[in-house]
């Protein structure tokens, strides 16, 4: 869900304003962080539920992500990957 959401956005943002290509990326940085948010909690969860014991890398750990997890850190940044390199095609047909 959070890639079709994120290619949403960066279409309206291409057709909108398509020289703010960067918007896309805060796009899918957005989801990004919150999928480490969740990563973190899940580390939380697992370890007794106590975010006072975890340590400040939790949400770094392996055992923290799941591979649906990792599919949704990673699908947002292809998504905004291919906006750049839309554009580059695009500038070199004109």
């Amino acid at each position: 869900m959070h890639e079709l959401i994120t290619l949403l956005w960066c279409l309206f943002w291409f057709a909108v304003c398509p020289q703010h290509i960067d918007l896309c990326f805060c796009i899918g940085f957005f989801y990004m962080g919150r999928e480490h948010a969740q990563a973190e909690y899940r580390y939380i969860e697992a370890h007794g539920g106590c975010r006072a014991d975890c340590p400040p890398w939790c949400g770094f750990l392996p055992s923290a992500w799941t591979s649906k997890s990792i599919l949704d850190w990673l699908a947002p940044l292809v998504v905004c990957a291919l906006f750049p390199f839309i554009k580059m095609v695009q500038k070199s047909w004109m």
